[in-house]
């Protein structure tokens, strides 16, 4: 029996806390198989562990604009998230039921979001090359893996309305993880854009989703005392700036050790 945890409105860094530590517990054996939800209070740009901020972000419209940047531990692409998004990870054991390839591992958790957009009448299709779910044509799901201490995660994002204008100025390029189009806009859809506005109902077709997806049940359940305790400490590292720029400081210290020694004069 999974646990479900429906944990609504959270800080953003908190979230990338939560779900690491989530991660540790489960691949430990201390808690049970996880399928989390929650929204962020503010908005952040998830920065996928390989990125470079310089290379996808506008640093100082963010700062400027309350948005937060949130280096997640898992791998992926970066994406602009806000209240209006149902966030999810997927987080399972190594050898469970989730499986052990890459791109299988995707397919089997995103029918979980197909079904559950084939329940709310929008139809919904999983589009391989780029880990994402498209309704309609255009891009309603993005999603990221990643494994660590024993656990297997997905993490994604369901649109159920979306800041297209923050987005824009917020990411460098907005449409960098879509099929080819213009402007974002284009290439991306809501729930809200085809009339689907009860939130409860696309959490509770969500769940079903997955449950049925993954061949499990699921009970309401919380987080542990553990698990809380170990997310405050994991915290302090998202905040930082170490961690936030740490691939852009990684990068900046390798061109400076392979840069050519200026000549000596003799």
């Amino acid at each position: 029996m999974w646990r479900f945890l429906d944990i609504d409105k959270i800080d953003g860094f908190y979230s990338a806390a939560l779900f690491e530590s989530i991660g540790k517990h489960v691949g430990s054996g201390s808690s049970p198989e996880t399928i989390l939800f929650w929204r962020v209070k503010s908005p952040v740009v998830y920065l996928g562990y390989h990125q470079c901020v310089e290379d996808e972000i506008n640093a100082e419209f963010c700062s400027s604009s309350n948005i937060g940047i949130v280096r997640r531990i898992l791998g992926g692409g970066c994406g602009f998230c806000d209240e209006d998004q149902i966030l999810y990870s997927v987080i399972s054991r190594e050898g469970g039921v989730i499986p052990g390839d890459i791109q299988a591992a995707y397919k089997k958790v995103l029918s979980g979001v197909v079904e559950a957009l084939v329940t709310l009448g929008a139809g919904g299709e999983i589009e391989p090359e780029r880990n994402a779910v498209y309704s309609k044509g255009r891009k309603i799901s993005g999603n990221a893996q990643g494994r660590f201490d024993g656990a297997v995660l997905i993490n994604g994002s369901l649109l159920l309305d979306f800041d297209f204008e923050q987005m824009d100025k917020a990411l460098k390029n907005p449409t960098k993880n879509l099929r080819p189009v213009s402007f974002a806009r284009e290439g991306m859809i809501t729930l809200m854009d085809m009339g689907i506005t009860d939130i409860g109902y696309v959490k509770i077709s969500l769940r079903n989703g997955f449950e049925k997806a993954l061949g499990i049940s699921t009970k309401d359940g919380a987080l542990t005392k553990s698990e809380i305790e170990m997310a405050e400490q994991l915290l302090e590292k998202y905040l930082h700036n170490d961690w936030i720029y740490k691939m852009d400081i990684k990068h900046s210290l390798r061109k400076s050790s392979s840069a050519p020694l200026p000549r000596q004069s003799g």
